[in-house]
């Protein structure tokens, strides 16, 4: 049967695949009452990260989900402060879902499966000024539909050419890591 104890499975997640998703519109600077959108397409046929020969169907799949962790940046105190109250949340394509922990941190979002790919498309309308910076985190899914050892992790790549980062970096006094630089996006609303 299913779980843990599945014969042959080994490691937790069984395939690293790759996504992106892309802030738009592309801006610094936002007022308060304007909206962005995160659009992200996955396709079903994957190919593995860790055995590139490996091209999978990824189709029926439970489920797949990410995170926005969202944040404010204090200029007085230099730190980042949890910020999702600072937005309304609006699902276009898929949907936000609730936290389950630290709630005021961030949101959940889950994909829509259609014929052809997964999609995510979703809003968030500016409530309050400040500068913020947002991630998108690795996305997960617990596998496909009646197959054993299918679980997956999506590495998470922000496309926007110009994600604002120094908004960030510059106030803190710090430098992202590779990371942060792939998944953060910053900007403005004022």
């Amino acid at each position: 049967g299913k779980g843990i104890f599945s014969p042959g499975c080994g490691r937790g997640s069984v395939y690293s695949f790759l996504a992106s998703a892309e802030w738009s519109p592309q801006k610094e600077v936002y007022k308060v009452g304007d909206t962005l959108y995160l659009t992200s397409i996955i396709p079903k046929t994957l190919t593995d990260q860790i055995n590139t020969s490996i091209v999978v169907d990824y189709s029926n799949s439970d489920g797949i989900y990410g995170d926005i962790p969202v944040r404010i940046v204090d200029t007085v105190m230099k730190q980042v402060l949890p910020a999702k109250d600072s937005f309304q949340f609006i699902s276009i394509v898929g949907n936000f879902q609730e936290r389950t922990f630290n709630q005021k941190d961030g949101i959940n979002f889950n994909y829509l499966e259609t014929p052809t790919n997964y999609q995510f498309r979703g809003a968030m309308v500016c409530k309050g000024k400040g500068i913020y910076a947002l991630g998108v985190s690795d996305l997960l899914s617990g596998g496909l539909r009646g197959k054993n050892c299918m679980k997956a992790v999506f590495k998470m790549t922000i496309t926007n050419s110009n994600k604002n980062l120094g908004l960030y970096q510059n106030v803190l006094g710090i430098t992202l890591d590779a990371d942060g630089i792939q998944r953060g996006y910053a900007f403005r609303v004022q």
